[in-house]
């Protein structure tokens, strides 16, 4: 689900392996360095995270590798 605004886009993206509050504080804390991503939730027991991009800054493509990087999936 991706909802648009003028100013930034929120996608929600299915993270596979989070398995307690722990993993969903780390992938947060990796992407809250990233330039222009603001995690808006993090939720292990659905799978999901919804991450808030500014335009111009980090992609969609930068924010994937860096979960995978952590050792997670994300499948959407």
């Amino acid at each position: 689900m991706t909802q648009e605004t003028t100013d930034s886009e929120t996608v929600t993206l299915d993270v596979t392996g989070m398995s307690c509050d722990g993993c969903a504080e780390r992938i947060s804390r990796v992407l809250d360095r990233l330039p222009g991503v603001a995690v808006v939730t993090a939720d292990h027991h659905q799978g999901k995270i919804d991450v808030r991009l500014e335009p111009g800054q980090s992609t969609l493509v930068e924010v994937r590798g860096r979960i995978e990087q952590l050792g997670f999936g994300v499948t959407r």
